[in-house]
């Protein structure tokens, strides 16, 4: 989906007396989200961000990868854990490297 069309929702680590059941996890979901999903977890971004369709494409994919920083360094969600969640995000696997596992091209290299 569309960075856009992506809810990212997860519960910092150290709030697990507060949200046990989700605490150190993340999800990425559509937008908008109907089921109310999102809200099993205390923090949110990307869609969930009226600000985000504002900016422009480049500052759109910086934030994307300001989240995943910070749900890894800062709330000390599993990197791994963080990267397959992403994964569901176009721009995501359109700009990891593409020898990591579930990148993807945009515009797939031509054979020679």
């Amino acid at each position: 989906m569309k960075q856009t069309d992506a809810i990212i929702a997860w519960t910092p680590v150290r709030w697990a007396e507060l949200k046990p059941e989700t605490a150190g996890q993340v999800v990425v979901l559509p937008a908008p989200d109907a089921s109310g999903e999102a809200k099993r977890y205390m923090m949110r971004a990307g869609a969930s961000s009226s600000a985000l369709a504002a900016l422009s494409e480049e500052a759109r994919i910086a934030r994307l990868f300001i989240d995943f920083q910070t749900l890894v360094v800062r709330d000390g969600i599993d990197p791994q854990a963080a990267h397959r969640a992403f994964l569901a995000i176009d721009e995501y696997r359109f700009r990891i490297a593409p020898d990591t596992e579930g990148a993807e091209f945009e515009d797939p290299p031509e054979d020679d």
